[in-house]
């Protein structure tokens, strides 16, 4: 069994890198290999990356145009193009992992014998200064991508994309990440694809702390164009993929993340919406209308 790690960073952003790149130098298991992805910033992420090139296997990668403001996804599928592991953890330049997460991450690979194509671990939610502000049940051990996806749909799991380790054979077979705007959406659609016919696993003794701020693209205001549209394509990629999905539940799950959008539509783009959602949902577009002038 492969046993190799590439600890993945596609970094624009410096306020949290060095707390992010502390967590990771603090691993009590050194065996990996991290990618710090400059997608064309402005800021030094240089120089903090420097700070660790004597603690830890680390390399800058600078990419010259910046990507992941016109397609996240994009930035995210170059950069794991870096690494040459087996294994691939797409971690972020604001969050933190546990101490032992690559310790427990290598005796889960024992344990199951590397039978998985996707482990993860639980997560917390935290705040800018470091607070937790959102805890939720831990997964279940094992779940298979439908389970995950309708625990997802009935808001019963908290879920990012930077607690997940995947292999790299099933990055390239799925042609890398799916691919919606602002990247929303796109992990747990691709987490889904990449477990395949194997239940993804959960790792259960460390956590990863995804930090909500004011400077990542889930908790700024605006850009609520694009994450109606990954809403929708997200919406049609579940329903052409699993056809015994409750569609009613999944209608319920789109108007509940609507709320989070941050940022209002005008009239003319909610009837366009709600003719939209008529021909996911099969009901007539006036019921949306209706609907949309209420959110």
């Amino acid at each position: 069994m492969n046993k190799s790690l590439s600890i993945v960073i596609p970094a624009y952003k410096t306020k949290y890198l060095d707390a992010a790149l502390f967590s990771i130098a603090s691993q009590t298991n050194k065996n990996f290999q991290v990618y710090v992805c400059d997608d064309g910033s402005e800021e030094d992420i240089k120089s903090i990356t420097d700070k660790y090139s004597d603690k830890i296997n680390i390399q800058y990668h600078r990419f010259p145009d910046n990507a992941g403001g016109r397609d996240l996804v994009k930035h995210w599928n170059r950069s794991v193009e870096l690494a040459n592991d087996d294994w691939v953890w797409l971690f972020s330049d604001d969050d933190i992992m546990s101490p032992k997460c690559v310790q427990a991450f290598y005796d889960a690979l024992n344990i199951t014998n590397g039978q998985h194509n996707v482990y993860r671990f639980n997560i917390e939610m935290i705040d800018a200064a470091g607070g937790i502000i959102c805890v939720k049940d831990p997964h279940p051990e094992q779940e298979t991508g439908f389970e995950f996806l309708k625990r997802r749909l009935q808001s019963k799991s908290l879920s990012a994309a930077v607690e997940y380790i995947f292999k790299r054979e099933v990055f390239e077979k799925n042609n890398g990440f799916i691919n919606f705007p602002l990247a929303f959406c796109s992990d747990d659609a691709s987490w889904i694809q990449f477990a395949g016919n194997a239940p993804i696993f959960t790792i259960q003794s460390e956590k990863v702390y995804w930090r909500s701020s004011n400077i990542n693209i889930s908790s700024l205001k605006g850009f609520q164009h694009q994450k109606v549209e990954a809403l929708l394509g997200y919406s049609i990629w579940i329903k052409n993929k699993f056809n015994d999905i409750n569609l009613t539940e999944l209608e319920t799950w789109f108007f509940e993340n609507l709320k989070y959008v941050y940022g209002r539509l005008n009239l003319v783009e909610k009837y366009r919406l709600s003719k939209k959602l008529s021909l996911i949902f099969k009901k007539n577009k006036f019921i949306y209308y209706k609907k949309l002038l209420s959110v």
